[in-house]
């Protein structure tokens, strides 16, 4: 099995991750959409909200359950 079917086979084992690199955040496994705007975003997942404070955010792929984000994250906050 190639190295990328690996990889891919252990994240979406997961109930949800949030993955950032450069200008690019991959959120998957949220239950709801609370707000998507340009400077503000935020999901709600089983057991807590997360909310994305930033810069110029940009929806680039957005599915039932996933989203990918283009733009400058300048904070992250969980809460219960």
């Amino acid at each position: 099995m190639h190295l990328y079917k690996l990889v891919k086979n252990f994240l979406f084992d997961q109930d949800y991750f949030i993955d950032i690199w450069q200008n690019n955040i991959h959120i998957y496994g949220f239950l709801d959409i609370l707000c998507l705007q340009e400077k503000k975003a935020s999901f709600h997942f089983d057991r807590f909200d997360v909310e994305l404070v930033g810069v110029d955010f940009r929806v680039l792929k957005l599915t039932k359950n996933e989203v990918l984000i283009q733009g400058v994250l300048e904070s992250m906050r969980f809460s219960s």
